[in-house]
Order: C-alpha cells, then structure tokens, then sequence
C-alpha cells in the first residue's frame, strides 16, 4: 500500500489520466442524446460517490444547488449527480498540488474548481429565467387569439406550446407541463403554483394570479390577458432603460484605465521625443568624449 501512495505522490499526472480517461469512458458509452442538458448525465456508478461526499455539505447549499438546477429545466435526480461528480472529483486531484505549489495556491485552486460549477449553473439559470420572462408577452398575445377564437383557457395553453417556431423551447416546455398537470386534474391554481415554483419568474406568478382571479370574479379572460401583455411590456421597458441607464457607468471602467492611458501615450509621445532630443545636448548625453 505504501508502494502504491508513494508512486501516485511521485506521478500524480498518470492518476489525473486515469480519471480522465474514466470520464471519457463513461460518457462514450452513455446513450446519445439529441440535447446538450441529456448530454451533461454521466452514469450512476461515476455519480454516487459523488454525492454521498456531497451529503456532508450544508442543507441548505444542497437546496439551493438543487433549485437552481430547476430553475435551468435539469429536473431530473441525475443532473444533481452529474453536479456533484464535477464539483468533487476536480476538487480530489488538488490533493496533490501543495507537491507542485504553494499550498495556498492550492488551496485557491480547491475553492475555484469547488465553486465554479456553481457560478456557471446560477448564470444558466438567469439566463433560462430571463428567456421566460422576455417570452411571456408574446404567449400571452398568442392566448388572447385563442381565446377570442372560441378555445377554453386550458386547450387555449395546450395549443399556444405547441407553437415550437413562435416561441422559445423554454416557454414551451413549461406551458406543456402545466397543461399536462391540468389534465391529469391537478387543481388550476396548485398548476400555476407548480408552474412559479419550477421557475421562479415573478411574472410568471403575476399572470397566474391574474388568471385565477377572472376565474373567481367572472372576468373575461381576454381582458385579463390584454392587460398583463400590456403590464409586462411596460415591464420589460423599464429594465431596458435601467440597463442603458447604467452603461455609463459600466463602460466608465474600460475608458479611463484602458482606453485613456493608450491615448495619452499617443498625444504626449511626441512632445516627450522633441523634448528629450532638446534636452539631450544640454546634459551631454550620447555625446562623445
């Protein structure tokens, strides 16, 4: 055993390709998949000593690494998984590196490949947010020609994600499991509560509330509907403008640090020549003896 400690401490490059070349094993022999979430599943057998290492995490670091992977539409337990295999097995080679660096570097190291998947899921999860909400007044416009065409609000939402072309996947997604829901006869308001926990759009519980309120006033559904594409149009105006309001401020960074050095360079640079070669006989400098 001390044979094999020692030989791994004097090659620890040979143990970082054998888990390499696991990785590579495991994913090749995975089943194909036909979208970039159904590729990210690694095996359970890579996977479960992975997140049995995770379990002696903090509970409510688990919760929220797994809401945000919800949020990002990785619902299934094998994405938790595969979250788990790349934050810990990364963070294992780093054992080795004090023999190679200092061991804060390490310890630097260990924190970065430690929470980097995170930082990287929590911008996928923004991101897949962003796109529901930015989607949102465009179904709703789809829901008031149904609606105004005869359909009942529930095949209304049927058909309207069913619009692949027109609307973006993640939208889709979301209307088709709602309508699944409603079908298999979950309550409508337990739906669109399921709906907003799934996703965390506040717009997206501001139009349920909405719904179920015409439901319990008798209010025509269109109008409801006309009114919330209106709000949340004005809604994302006021981001849009909050957002070029503050670049301003965000490009100011760049221009005097970066831009502004290089361009007085080039005004001053000339003047310094002249001035050196001016200066240059006074002192005898270059001169010979």
């Amino acid at each position: 055993m001390s044979s094999l400690t020692q030989f791994l401490t004097t090659y620890p490059e040979l143990l970082a390709a054998v888990v390499l070349l696991l990785v590579l094993l495991a994913v090749s022999l995975r089943p194909k998949a036909n979208s970039l979430s159904n590729s990210l599943l690694l095996p359970a057998f890579f996977t479960e000593p992975a997140v049995y290492l995770m379990r002696f995490a903090p509970g409510k670091y688990l919760v929220w690494l797994q809401q945000r992977l919800v949020f990002a539409g990785w619902r299934n337990n094998l994405y938790f998984g595969s979250l788990c295999a790349a934050k810990v097995y990364p963070c294992l080679l780093t054992v080795f590196l004090p023999l190679f660096i200092h061991p804060g570097y390490a310890l630097l190291a260990l924190f970065f490949l430690f929470f980097s998947p995170d930082c990287l899921l929590a911008v996928m999860a923004k991101k897949r947010q962003q796109s529901l909400a930015e989607s949102l007044p465009q179904v709703i416009d789809l829901m008031v020609l149904c609606v105004d065409a005869g359909l009942g609000l529930d095949a209304t939402i049927q058909k309207v994600a069913s619009e692949r072309t027109a609307l973006s996947s993640a939208i889709n997604d979301e209307l088709l499991t709602l309508s699944r829901d409603v079908l298999l006869g979950m309550n409508r308001e337990k739906a669109y509560q399921e709906l907003y926990n799934r996703t965390g759009v506040e717009e997206l519980r501001s139009l349920s509330a909405s719904l179920n309120q015409s439901a319990q006033l008798g209010i025509s559904v269109s109008k409801v509907l006309r009114n919330q594409a209106e709000f949340l149009r004005n809604k994302l105006g006021q981001k849009a403008e909050e957002k070029a309001a503050r670049l301003p401020v965000l490009m100011a960074f760049p221009l005097w640090f970066c831009i502004m050095p290089t361009l007085m360079v080039l005004v001053l640079a000339p003047s310094l020549i002249i001035f050196f070669e001016q200066v240059r006989p006074m002192t005898g400098l270059g001169m010979g003896p």
